[in-house]
C-alpha cells in the first residue's frame, strides 16, 4: 500500500491460496495502519486474463485459480471494501508501469512482454491498455511457435509459454550436466560462462523473437520491452531475439521498432497497480520518488 501522506509503503503477506476474502483482509489490515487516512482505490493483479463481459477469470485459465472461478472479482471487492477497485491481468500492470515510468514512457504504441513463471504481454495504444473486445488481448504466451511442441495448460500445443517460461527453461537443462533450480540460477550461471545455460537462454530469445516478429508486423509498436525474470538474461536473450528478427526481415518492414529490457524489474506489477489506482481515482504521479520503489517491511497475515 502506498501512503502518499507519510511517503511510505506498507506491505502485508498471506501464506497459502488466495481468495477475494484474503484480499479484503489484507487491505483492511493495511488500512488500519494509516491512522485517520483512508485508502482511495485498490488495484488487484491476477495472473490470468479477465473476461470483459463477466469480470471473471477466463474459464480456460481458471483451473489454476479455483478460488477466483466464475465470480465478478471487481464487483465482489468493491462491495466488500467500499472502495473503487481495478482488476486486471498482471501483465497489463507490468506494461502500464513501463509505459508510465519506464522504458516505454509515453510511446504511442507500446508492447511489454513478461516472462517469468508464465508468459504474458500488455499492449498500450494511445495511452490506454488495449484489452480487446472480450478482455483476452495480450495472450502472447499462447501464440503457437512450434506446431508439434509440448501440450500447454490452455489445451494447445507448442505455445510460447511451453518454450520460454521458467519451468520450460529449467526443464531444458534437467538432462544436462548443468541442471539449475530456477531461472535466476540459470541467468547467473550463463553470466559466469556456463555454455549450456547460455544456449537455452539464446534459444529462448529466438523463440520469443519469432512470436514478437509476427506481433510487430501486425501492430507496428514503437517500443517492445522484455520484463520479468527472463529480462535478467540481457544480451543472451536479445542475441537470440535479434537472430529471429534477421530471419523474419522485420527491420525491412518496420525499421524504427525498438527492442529493450524493462527498467522497473520485479516492482513493475506493483507500480502498474499504483498507476491504475491513481487513474481510477483521478490522480497521477509524473515521476517516481525513491520511497515508492524501496522494498517495504512485510506484515505477515494468515
Amino acid at each position: 500500500m502506498f501512503d502518499f501522506k507519510s511517503k511510505r509503503r506498507l506491505r502485508a503477506q498471506h501464506h497459502g491460496s488466495g481468495s477475494p476474502a484474503t484480499v479484503m483482509s489484507l487491505v483492511n489490515t493495511l488500512a488500519s495502519e494509516l491512522g485517520q487516512a483512508a485508502p482511495v482505490a485498490v488495484a488487484v493483479g491476477i495472473e490470468a486474463p479477465i473476461e470483459r463481459e463477466t469480470g471473471a477469470v477466463a474459464p480456460w485459465a481458471s483451473t489454476r485459480l479455483p478460488e477466483w472461478r466464475e465470480i465478478n472479482i471487481r464487483s465482489i471487492l468493491e462491495n466488500g471494501l467500499g472502495l473503487p477497485v481495478v482488476v486486471d491481468n498482471d501483465a497489463n500492470f507490468d506494461a502500464l508501469a513501463e509505459w508510465t515510468w519506464g522504458v516505454g514512457r509515453r510511446a504511442d504504441c507500446f508492447l511489454n512482454i513478461t516472462c517469468s513463471e508464465g508468459v504474458g504481454s500488455g499492449l498500450i495504444i494511445d495511452g490506454r491498455v488495449h484489452r480487446g473486445s472480450d478482455g483476452m488481448a495480450g495472450q502472447i504466451g499462447h501464440t503457437v511457435v512450434e506446431q508439434d511442441g509440448a501440450v500447454c495448460f490452455c489445451g494447445n500445443r507448442g505455445c510460447l509459454a511451453t518454450l520460454i517460461s521458467e519451468r520450460a527453461i529449467v526443464s531444458a537443462l534437467s538432462g544436462s550436466d548443468s541442471p539449475k533450480p530456477d531461472l535466476p540460477a540459470v541467468v547467473q550461471a550463463a553470466t559466469k560462462g556456463d555454455p549450456a545455460c547460455q544456449r537455452v537462454l539464446f534459444e529462448s530469445g529466438r523463440h520469443l523473437g519469432r512470436a514478437l516478429c509476427n506481433a510487430a508486423k501486425l501492430l507496428s509498436p514503437r517500443t517492445i520491452s522484455i520484463g520479468g525474470l527472463l529480462s535478467g538474461a540481457g544480451t543472451f536473450v536479445l542475441d537470440g531475439l535479434n537472430s529471429s528478427i534477421e530471419v523474419a526481415s522485420l527491420r525491412a518492414i518496420s525499421p524504427s521498432i525498438e527492442f529493450a529490457i524493462g527498467r522497473l524489474g520485479h516492482r513493475s506489477k506493483l507500480l502498474g497497480g499504483l498507476a491504475a489506482a491513481l487513474d481510477v481515482s483521478g490522480q497521477g504521479v509524473s515521476e517516481l520518488e525513491s520511497w515508492m520503489t524501496l522494498d517495504a517491511d512485510p506484515r505477515n497475515h494468515s
